[in-house]
């Protein structure tokens, strides 16, 4: 046991070391490219520039505020987006007059580009914190929703049979047998539905927001200062990912290894 468990622990650290050496190239790549001048300095600033310009943000106090009011609004548009989206879900799963009439609705939005709610969400809410919301939840929900009915579609039937069988009494089939069967895909359907979020609350925040990432990158923009809008871009792809890997993806891990899909 203890050898396959350090022969796994070795696969992750040469997993990470690989990783790690991949975007060290990157950088080094930017590196060369900055230092061949095929553009000026402030159309393809160096890597030490962009980050010197970070961390001036940082001194300045603007950017770590910031980054908590995006990670706030997030932590709320999201909660309210999975709570809508998984109770939709659950309903398009088990009726099918539902799933029928409303599959269409979301898929439809779930194309939608997050930049497009946020026109409306002006017209509703104003210059307020709520027009975020609204268009973190609309990004999102659909992606939710839809995960979640195809969850509960593919249970297979067998899980049900064996369940009534057991004497799992009707009513509480729904949090006891289905809802467990289908949180795989479920949180496949938050890992999708944080994405569109947050690209959601950054859309807004370019707009409607005087702090948060998005608004850093808007003053950039007016600044012309290109250093800090492709510092703010890396700080964005951080922390989307930094949450995807270390909180729905630790969550993805425990549900597969619970229901026997981890085969590693």
């Amino acid at each position: 046991m203890r050898i396959c468990r350090t022969r796994k622990e070795d696969a992750v650290w040469q997993r990470n070391f690989r990783t790690l050496v991949f975007y060290l190239v990157l950088l080094a790549l930017w590196q060369i490219f900055f230092e061949m001048r095929f553009f000026p300095e402030y159309i393809l600033p160096s890597p030490g520039m962009v980050f010197r310009r970070l961390r001036e943000l940082g001194g300045d106090g603007i950017l770590w505020p910031s980054v908590k009011a995006t990670l706030l609004r997030m932590a709320i548009g999201f909660g309210l987006s999975a709570l809508i989206g998984l109770g939709v879900g659950v309903a398009m799963g088990m009726l099918p007059v539902a799933n029928q009439y409303l599959r269409s609705v979301f898929l439809g939005m779930q194309t939608l580009p997050s930049a497009a709610w946020v026109p409306i969400s002006l017209l509703i809410f104003g210059l307020s914190d709520r027009g975020i919301y609204f268009v973190i939840i609309m990004s999102s929900m659909a992606a939710v929703a839809i995960a979640t009915a195809d969850g509960i579609a593919n249970i297979p039937p067998l899980y049900l049979r064996a369940a009534k069988t057991l004497g799992t009494p009707r009513w509480a089939m729904g949090y006891q047998v289905i809802l467990p069967a289908a949180l795989p895909s479920v949180m496949t359907g938050f890992k999708l539905g944080w994405t569109l979020g947050w690209h959601g609350a950054v859309s807004a925040e370019l707009i409607k927001s005087s702090i948060g990432l998005g608004f850093l990158l808007h003053m950039g923009r007016e600044l012309n200062d290109m250093s800090q809008v492709l510092g703010l871009m890396l700080v964005t792809i951080f922390f989307g990912v930094l949450m995807d890997r270390f909180l729905f993806g630790v969550m993805e891990n425990r549900i597969r290894r619970r229901w026997g899909l981890d085969h590693e």
